[in-house]
C-alpha cells in the first residue's frame, strides 16, 4: 500500500511539476517564416482544392488533388498550432484564394490560371508548388535553427512535399488520355 501511495504521489508530483513551457520569443526572421508558411500551406491547399473540383474523377489514381489538398489542410493545421505557441497572429484568410502576402496572392492567380487550361497543366502547377515549397522549408529550417519544434514541423512538412512531388510527378507519366481535358 505504502509503494502504491509513493508511485502515485510521485506521478502526482510529476504532473503538478510540470512546467508550463514559457513562451519563447521568436526572431523577427522565424516568425516572418513561420507566417509565410502558414500562407504557403494555403497557397497549395486553395490550389490543389480548386483542381480537385475541376480535374479530379474517378478513374484510379484519379483524385490526386483532393488526396493532396487534404495533406495540405493538416500541413495548415501543425503550422497554425506553432502560430498560436508563439503567441502570433494567424495570417491565414478563411476565404479560399485571398492571402495577405502580396506575392502569394500574385502566384496563386498565376497557378490557376495556367492549371485551369488542362489536367496536364495543373500537374504541372502541383510540381513547381511543390518543388517551390521544398525550397522555401529548407531556408524556413535554417532561419529557425534555434526553435527545435519549429524545425521539427518544417521537416515533417519538407517529407510530405517530397510526397507530393512523387505523386505529382508519378500521375504525370501516365497515359496523355488520363491527363488531358477538363
Amino acid at each position: 500500500m505504502r509503494r502504491l501511495f509513493i508511485a502515485l504521489t510521485a506521478i502526482g508530483t510529476v504532473f503538478l511539476a510540470a512546467p508550463v513551457l514559457a513562451q519563447v520569443a521568436l526572431t523577427p526572421e522565424a516568425a516572418a517564416e513561420l507566417a509565410f508558411m502558414r500562407e504557403e500551406e494555403k497557397l497549395a491547399h486553395d490550389v490543389y482544392a480548386l483542381f480537385a473540383a475541376q480535374y479530379d474523377g474517378n478513374a484510379p489514381g484519379a483524385k490526386v488533388f483532393g488526396r493532396i489538398a487534404e495533406s495540405e489542410t493538416r500541413h495548415m493545421e501543425a503550422v497554425l498550432k506553432l502560430l498560436n505557441t508563439y503567441g502570433m497572429v494567424d495570417p491565414a484568410q478563411p476565404e479560399p484564394g485571398v492571402f495577405l502576402d502580396e506575392e502569394l496572392q500574385a502566384l496563386y492567380a498565376t497557378l490557376v490560371a495556367v492549371g485551369q487550361q488542362g489536367k496536364t497543366e495543373a500537374l504541372g502547377v502541383g510540381v513547381l508548388i511543390e518543388q517551390k515549397d521544398m525550397t522555401d522549408i529548407v531556408e524556413a529550417i535554417e532561419v529557425s535553427a534555434a526553435y527545435p519544434d519549429i524545425v521539427q514541423v518544417y521537416t515533417n512538412l519538407l517529407s510530405g512535399s517530397e510526397s507530393h512531388l512523387a505523386a505529382f510527378l508519378k500521375a504525370l507519366e501516365r497515359p496523355a488520355e488520363a491527363t488531358s481535358g477538363k
